[in-house]
């Protein structure tokens, strides 16, 4: 990590081909390409590796979100476990084209399916499933970061990063902490700031995933950045933000909470 907390956008790789890539690069603002799985079947590798070249050329290292939708990493059944891990390990082979800081993923745990079970599918992710996806991600030069998405509190995914220290790092979601998880952000931040790598920046009133601009919900940021402060913690910050203004305020948001 640098001196400084960084702050990037998130884009998916088809916007930021077709649309964003020449206004980003001019800003030099660096960017988190998000992989949706039907871009990775549908596009030729020449255009990852023309979007990396660009990104190289104006020395911008990208971070990469890697796909996620209907995946399930420690999944019970067996061949929903071994297709999530192909799409997965799909994903890192195009991420590294990049060359990036970092990949951000998901477990694929979810409370309408693993509430009852969570031990066990703790097991499955601990043992079975992440071996395979960080030996993967070794061969490709690849660091990763496990985002929380819904996991339902900390000390349940604090055992994963202990097993893993070193090889596996933490991307922290406070927007998914408050509407998805069964405490507040900060206590999130309390107990796993020690494997914190990156912190994905949206915002929400608390009910669903709304991705709002920052400021524009109840996700205590000021307290969070408080906190950072303290511990002298520098995450790299990712704005995620469904609209083009949504991402202008946030970043104007950032900026006046970084200030000294």
């Amino acid at each position: 990590m640098g001196s400084v907390m960084e702050i990037r956008i998130s884009i998916p790789f088809e916007l930021l081909k077709e649309k964003y890539l020449e206004p980003l690069l001019e800003k030099g603002l660096p960017v988190e390409i998000s992989l949706k799985p039907e871009v990775l079947d549908k596009e030729d590798r020449r255009a990852f590796r023309a979007v990396a070249k660009r990104l190289r050329e104006k020395g911008l290292i990208p971070t990469i979100h890697l796909p996620f939708m209907d995946l399930s990493l420690a999944g019970f059944d067996t061949w929903i476990r071994k297709v999530s891990l192909k799409r997965l390990f799909q994903g890192m082979e195009i991420a590294s084209i990049f060359e990036p800081l970092l990949c951000v993923f998901h477990s694929g745990y979810h409370p309408d399916y693993h509430r009852e079970t969570k031990e066990e599918w703790r097991k499955i992710f601990i043992e079975e499933s992440l071996p395979q996806i960080l030996a993967f991600s070794c061969s490709l030069g690849l660091r990763l970061a496990l985002e929380n998405t819904f996991e339902p509190d900390p000390s349940f995914m604090r055992p994963i990063f202990e097993t893993y220290q070193g090889e596996l790092s933490w991307c922290f979601d406070p927007a998914h902490a408050r509407v998805f998880s069964e405490v507040e952000e900060l206590a999130w931040l309390e107990e796993l700031y020690p494997y914190l790598r990156e912190m994905h920046c949206h915002d929400n009133r608390g009910k669903w995933d709304d991705h709002l601009a920052l400021g524009q919900g109840i996700v205590k940021f000021p307290e969070i950045f408080q906190f950072l402060k303290k511990h002298s913690a520098l995450p790299l910050l990712t704005i995620e933000a469904k609209k083009e203004g949504d991402a202008l305020s946030s970043l104007a948001y950032l900026s006046e909470l970084l200030r000294p």
